[in-house]
């Protein structure tokens, strides 16, 4: 029998997110239900629909949280004293996220089955594109910024899918140095030299 997770008047929407979200750790996406959900946050099958018109409402809800995490940790990483802008560091932190959030990260990249939602997702990668305004402002981007932009996120994305699929040339040797390597060389061709 799972436990229940207790919540405070008030906060059952929360709770129904972080909920939700460990269950799709465990179940997967399709593998969890509003009632399971209602079941593990201690009310009653009724409750979510105060909060949520369903699942795809709830797994929207899910998606625009991981957005709003993903974007924080984005704005953390920037650093406009590095040579490079921060971009490596934004690499970084993106595929940070999705090992520390996988259940999160895949709602929030998988619009089936989910309510869609875009400005939650459009301000994250609109950190990226700060920094990338920010280069090429400073004659740094050797490609257009909506280019540069679409080339990044693509690298980091596609990185961070390998490693949460496993796959055996990044996940079994997934060390910090590695991966800044990886990404420095990768990244090169986005940039002008100094």
């Amino acid at each position: 029998m799972e436990a229940k997770v207790p919540y405070h008047h008030g906060s059952l929407r929360r709770t129904l997110i972080d909920v939700a979200v460990e269950l799709i750790a465990s179940h997967g996406v399709d593998g969890f239900t509003l009632a399971e959900a209602a079941k593990r946050a201690g009310v009653s099958a009724a409750a979510p629909y105060r909060h949520f018109a369903g699942k795809a409402d709830l797994l929207g809800a899910i998606a625009d949280d991981g957005f709003e995490r993903l974007a924080a940790d984005l704005r953390e990483a920037v650093s406009e004293q590095a040579p490079d802008g921060g971009l490596v560091d934004l690499a970084l932190a993106y595929v940070d996220f999705s090992v520390r959030e996988p259940a999160r990260f895949t709602v929030m990249f998988d619009a089936g089955g989910r309510a869609p939602r875009s400005n939650a997702g459009l301000a994250a990668l609109g950190v990226l594109g700060g920094v990338l305004e920010s280069l090429h402002a400073r004659g740094r981007l050797a490609m257009p910024v909506d280019t540069a932009l679409r080339a990044t996120w693509s690298l980091a994305h596609g990185m961070a899918v390998l490693r949460l699929g496993g796959m055996r040339t990044i996940a079994e040797e997934d060390s910090p140095q590695l991966r800044r390597q990886v990404f420095t060389a990768m990244l090169a061709g986005v940039l002008r030299p100094d």
